[in-house]
């Protein structure tokens, strides 16, 4: 259970700020349209590296969903996953050409998704660090069925902790996903300003939600960066996580993926030449 949860808690000039309902939406630059979501718990800040080198040719349009970072939630009758995505398509449906998807983790889960809903829409999609169903990434023998009791255990768990014991967790889980030690107390005030319910019912959606079957309709050109390094501490070796990932993507009809050096789950921070290197290549 401890390893379980370590590994799930993770997330210019001429910029406009906008807001699309619930979506808080920041665009600069000019070219081509490009959609960046950020992953669990996480603002659009994350980006800001990402956006300074990409903005230079394209058009970015930085999400932060709501909730999460300073984003106030919205409500989720609907369920997480469903309205994330109802959010995503509006927006997108609302821009006059075609757009790239990159998504971190929960933001790479919820690009599978709209890469599917929307293939006219959707030109290329970079998926950094996420899995179509993450608790197999963890747990071979893991459905949709089996890991609801452990979900909805860990879902109580977290909201059931006080301030105190939340922030507590956060602190010693998070150094996980990051080995960027300036950039580890903003995924921490990131996670900390995040709407615990949100963030509890996101994680709830991810572990019993399989979208791999899925991939066989999604024929959207994919760029999937995986991260192992962190994994060394408990038996993970590139290899093993480069099987994971290629099993679990094999449905997809156009898939590209590739291992980052010594990456943590936040690629984009631990090894940011590697991966603007995979990026750049990849979107032309």
């Amino acid at each position: 259970m401890k390893k379980f949860i370590l590994l799930f808690f993770v997330i210019f000039s001429n910029v406009s700020l906008s807001f699309s309902q619930e979506l808080q939406v920041k665009v600069s630059g000019k070219g081509p349209a490009v959609l960046l979501i950020p992953g669990l718990a996480s603002s659009g800040e994350v980006w800001d590296e990402t956006v300074e080198n990409l903005s230079q040719n394209f058009e970015c349009h930085v999400v932060t969903l709501p909730g999460f970072g300073t984003n106030p939630s919205t409500d989720l009758q609907a369920g997480f996953i469903s309205t994330m995505e109802n959010l995503l398509e509006e927006y997108i449906k609302k821009q006059p050409k075609q757009i790239i998807l990159i998504g971190h983790s929960l933001g790479g889960f919820l690009s599978l998704h709209l890469a599917k809903n929307l293939p006219d829409k959707i030109e290329k999609a970079v998926i950094v660090d996420s899995y179509p169903f993450y608790s197999a990434a963890f747990n071979p023998a893991a459905s949709a069925e089996n890991m609801r009791p452990m979900a909805e255990q860990m879902k109580e768990l977290m909201l059931a902790q006080s301030p105190a014991q939340y922030r507590a967790q956060q602190e010693a889980t998070l150094p996980i996903m990051t080995s960027n030690s300036e950039k580890l107390p903003l995924a921490v005030e990131w996670s900390l300003q995040s709407d615990r319910l949100t963030t509890a019912q996101a994680m709830y959606e991810l572990m019993t939600n399989d979208y791999r079957e899925d991939l066989a309709e999604v024929n959207t050109p994919l760029l999937v960066l995986g991260a192992w390094y962190s994994g060394k501490n408990y038996g993970l070796t590139e290899e093993s996580v480069l099987q994971n990932f290629q099993n679990q993507y094999q449905l997809a009809q156009n898939v590209q993926i590739e291992m980052a050096p010594t990456a943590h789950h936040f690629i984009m921070w631990d090894n940011p030449e590697w991966f603007l290197e995979q990026l750049n290549q990849f979107l032309k």
